[in-house]
């Protein structure tokens, strides 16, 4: 399922969040979607997923309208937030069967991927502990497990690795390598380069709203340090050699 912004726009007490922004990231794929904070990129993602609208343009999802279909999308959909919220009081079994139950889907299949995800990341031993008492890890990685549980067609990241251990993030790559294989599209949020450098097979650099550029895997592959440069060149380092120069010179 593929997902396509046309000329989308949203603005926030009067200041423009995103800007008239056109992408396509094509079905079986995953695209890497970089900016600085503040750049629109987790307004872009809460689009897609339907938890805010755009002021204008279109959002088709896997051939749906978002504007007249949302529903549609949702249930293909898993979302990891940028700040992910759990209730403190459920634990990760008792999170999912809720889950389950508003989303109309099967209780026990559900559960028995849930078991699967645990031992993926190794978060087992607490799925019956409250939320309340997780790490930060762990909370991320049961919010990583409700977002892969319903078999979605669509993820949507947004900072997934967020608190992750290596492991953890490492058996996130693999799963996305997996999920593309198998024909579902990603929309991963960042504004690290690290991951999405070697998953991704478009990258889509944002800043201010609006995209800044746009590469695909034969730029970047193979080229240690290439999109780190892009980067800088079209978001724009601007005088930080001689600002970072011009403080640890006043430190001496």
């Amino acid at each position: 399922m593929s997902i396509e912004f046309i000329k989308v726009s949203k603005k926030f007490s009067g200041t423009s969040a995103l800007s008239d922004i056109s992408f396509r990231i094509e079905a079986g794929t995953a695209c890497g979607y970089i900016g600085p904070n503040g750049a629109g990129k987790t307004t872009t993602a809460k689009i897609i997923v339907g938890l805010e609208k755009a002021d204008s343009g279109s959002i088709i999802v896997g051939g749906k309208n978002a504007a007249t279909q949302l529903d549609d999308i949702k249930n293909t959909v898993g979302y990891v937030p940028e700040t992910p919220k759990l209730y403190d009081s459920l634990t990760p079994v008792e999170t999912i069967s809720m889950a389950a139950m508003l989303r109309k889907y099967d209780k026990r299949k559900a559960l028995d991927r849930l078991a699967q995800l645990s031992e993926i990341f190794n978060f087992g031993e607490s799925l019956a502990k409250p939320a309340g008492g997780l790490s930060k890890g762990t909370r991320q990685k049961v919010v990583l497990a409700m977002a892969l549980a319903f078999n979605p067609s669509i993820l949507v990241l947004d900072e997934p690795t967020d608190g992750l251990d290596v492991q953890a993030v490492h058996s996130l790559r693999l799963i996305i390598q997996k999920f593309t294989e198998r024909g579902g599209t990603v929309f991963y949020s960042s504004h690290l380069l690290d991951v999405v450098e070697g998953l991704c097979s478009t990258v889509i650099f944002l800043d201010h709203g609006k995209i800044a550029g746009t590469y695909r895997k034969e730029d970047f592959e193979g080229k240690r340090g290439y999109l780190e440069n892009a980067l800088i060149e079209t978001i724009g380092a601007g005088n930080e050699r001689q600002l970072i120069n011009a403080f640890f010179q006043d430190a001496v």
